[in-house]
Formats: structure tokens, sequence, C-alpha cells
């Protein structure tokens, strides 16, 4: 029998369709084989992959109707591994921009508190991190940086209208709930500001989330980009609808070049692209080939001047 689509989880519209199915026991077997972590009961059955025609979002909701996202085991795993996270990214140089020195910054999923150290240095004591690690807390904390345990709707009961920015990098597509994510942020921004000389001070909302209009809309058995890491995928018009769904103005997105860090991961997803068809999953043995073949003809691949980084940055303000 053909499952049902779910409604979006953006947007709310019923008009959405099911893409894709994943198999439960192909993710499990990948995240193990790759990262070494148990996915097992998160992963409650198979996925199905989604499309919204209203809001362009892609998200995944397990056949049963969970939404399958990572609990503190899975994230304290992956916080093991060097890479995970970077005290420097290319979208916090950006975002800095928009940050004035007496600007409150409120930070959502903020993990160490890294992008702090990009605010000025009269903004540091007004920024405030959430983040659900007690240990992020503990090790911000010596540094004179506030983060508190909670998640931003229920800091927003008791915050409404007490930042001038909001911000959160590459934390959306985790949630299982984006909508409510997003207008809890909505509701911690000032409104109606104004300054000692009477000029309107813009409030800003910043959001940083891996781009389905860049390369990794090809990647395959990319499993950091599927449950239960990622739970939805976001294009620019994704972007642009979000202004629509919550009454604000779109400033600009922005897209990152590719970053260093990411050209052999470009050049490989491009390479295998040159072959074959790129479903979310395959563990063929064809792709196996392929991929092995393109530790040498990746070489040949070039990063085109205009291509699209993983990042897109949407800047948002109030009406």
């Amino acid at each position: 029998m053909t499952p049902t689509p779910y409604p979006c989880i953006l947007c709310h519209s019923n008009d959405t369709h099911i893409t894709q199915r994943v198999k439960r026991d192909d993710i499990i077997a990948l995240y193990q084989r790759n990262l070494s972590v148990d996915t097992q009961s998160l992963i409650t059955s198979d996925l199905l992959y989604h499309h919204c025609k209203a809001c362009d979002l892609r998200f995944f909701i397990c056949e049963d109707g969970s939404i399958p996202t990572g609990d503190d085991t899975f994230y304290n795993t992956l916080n093991q591994l060097d890479w995970y996270y970077f005290s420097e990214k290319h979208e916090y140089h950006f975002a800095k921009k928009f940050i004035a020195k007496d600007s409150k910054v409120l930070e959502v999923g903020c993990g160490k508190a890294a992008f702090a150290n990009f605010l000025p240095q009269e903004a540091k004591p007004h920024y405030v991190g959430l983040e659900f690690s007690t240990q992020a807390k503990q090790m911000a904390a010596k540094n004179g940086i506030v983060i508190e345990n909670i998640s931003v709707e229920e800091y927003a009961k008791s915050h409404a209208q007490a930042f001038d920015v909001a911000c959160s990098f590459q934390v959306l597509e985790h949630t299982s709930n984006p909508n409510s994510f997003i207008q809890a942020q909505i509701e911690c921004l000032k409104s109606d500001i104004l300054t000692g000389g009477g000029r309107d001070k813009i409030p800003y909302l910043i959001i940083a989330v891996p781009s389905e209009d860049s390369f990794l809309q090809y990647c395959v058995n990319g499993i950091l980009n599927m449950p239960p890491h990622h739970i939805s995928r976001f294009s620019d018009k994704t972007l642009q609808e979000i202004a629509r769904i919550f009454n604000l103005t779109l400033l600009e997105i922005y897209h990152e070049q590719v970053q260093p860090e990411h050209i052999d991961f470009y050049k490989a997803t491009m390479w295998t692209k040159l072959f074959l068809p790129t479903p979310l999953i395959d563990r063929g043995y064809i792709r196996k080939f392929i991929n092995k073949a393109g530790f040498i003809g990746r070489s040949f691949i070039k990063i085109p001047p205009n291509a699209k980084g993983h990042t897109a940055i949407a800047i948002y303000t109030l009406k």
C-alpha cells in the first residue's frame, strides 16, 4: 500500500509528496560503517523523503509517523570526532557584519559558543547562547560567556523582544519542528527599536543552513545530511518562503564559495555524478567501484568560480 504523505513540518501545507523511500537497514548500516554510530533505537522504520510543493522544503519522516532526531548519546558520539565542530566558519565572518557594538545577540544551538568570539568586544557581555549540552555551558562560563540549557521555544516565553539579533548556524536542519523554532526566535527579537538619535535600529534574524542548491543535492550516501542528524533540506526558494510564512522581510541570501575543507568532498561528489544517478542511498558495487576510481578521477574535476558552497545564509528583518 502506498503511504500517505505527511504535512510539511515548516509551512504545514498538505501539498506534499513522497519522492523516495530509504530503507531502515541501509541507513543504520551506513552510520555504523562510516561513523561507528548505532542508530537502531533512533530509526524506527523506513524513512519517507518528502517534498513540499508550497515551500520547497525537503524533509524526512519515519513511515510510522515519528520524526527521527538524534538524542544526547548520538550527538555526544559525534562530538568526539575532531572534524565535527569548527571553531571558525566562513558564515561567522559574514554574519558578524550585522552585529553592532551594542547589539544583544541570541544564538540558538550555539555548541561551544564559537560565534561569540566573532562579536565586537562590547557586544560579548550581551550575548546569550542556547544549547542543551551542560558541558558546553560549563566551558563557556569559564570564558565569561552565558549559555542556557533550554529550548528556544521555552526561552522565548520569558524573553520576548529582548534581543537585537537572533541567529542559528547549521541548526535549523536538525530540528523536528522548524516552524516553532523560527517563530520562537522571532518572538525574542525587539520591534520598533529607536536609538538615541531617533533612527530605527534593525532587528536581524540570521539563519545558516546547508544549501540544497549546492553540490550537496547530488551527494549519495551522505548520511550526515539525513536522519537522525539532519531532518530537512533548504533550497533558496525555501529560504525565500520563510519570509512569507513568518511575515518577514528577506534582505539577502548569501552563498559561500566551496571552502577548502570541502574541496575533496565537492570533487568526489561531482565525479560520481558524471556516471551514476543520485538517489539518497546506493550501496551497490558499481557505485563503490566508481568511488574508488574517483581517487584518480576527481583530479580532473574543476570547481567553477560560481559554484555554490556547502552553506547558504539568509538575513531577515521584521516588517
